[in-house]
């Protein structure tokens, strides 16, 4: 079975569509894109997806588009900085913001995207590591799966599969 067949598997019951291994040029062109996105500032700071940069680190690199009713893991999906501090954090139940912290107002902002967990992928991978793309990575991965505007994605990255996965 391949990894993608095995992704699709595995994630089924949370709400994917398609999966493919990233070659190293569009892994390159993630990077880029997601370098890029990081250097102009949001509402919310300068944005740092370090889910999908720590992806972009490992051997595997498997993109996936999600139906609308992909089912998230739990959060947090972003953190709000202020130089140092965390002054938001941003999971399934909302915007939660330090008002006192923001109060500091002196500093640097950033949008921190960390890594997410999906407990289904430890049985499966090793060393995994999910994110979830910026909007342009978003729709370059969406254009290179077939994948039309109602699809969301995510990308995967890993190292190897868990023994009895490998083929022997």
């Amino acid at each position: 079975m391949s990894i993608e067949e095995l992704v699709l598997r595995t994630l089924a019951k949370r709400g994917v569509a398609k999966a493919r291994v990233l070659s190293e040029n569009e892994r390159k062109k993630v990077k880029e894109l997601e370098e890029d996105y990081s250097s102009r500032p949001t509402q919310w700071g300068y944005p740092v997806n370090v889910g999908v940069l720590e992806c972009l680190k490992k051997r595997h690199v498997v993109a996936v588009l999600t139906y609308p009713f992909f089912k998230w893991p739990s959060g947090p999906y972003a953190l709000l900085k202020l130089d140092d501090a965390t002054v938001g954090v941003i999971d399934e139940s909302g915007l939660h913001l330090d008002r006192s912290a923001l109060k500091r107002s002196g500093g640097k902002h950033y949008v921190i995207y960390p890594p997410l967990r999906l407990p289904e992928l430890d049985e499966l991978m090793t060393d995994y590591v999910a994110g979830s793309p910026s909007p342009p990575t978003h729709h370059y991965l969406a254009h290179l799966l077939g994948g039309g505007s109602e699809y969301g994605s995510l990308l995967l990255g890993f190292n190897s599969l868990r023994r009895r996965y490998t083929s022997k």
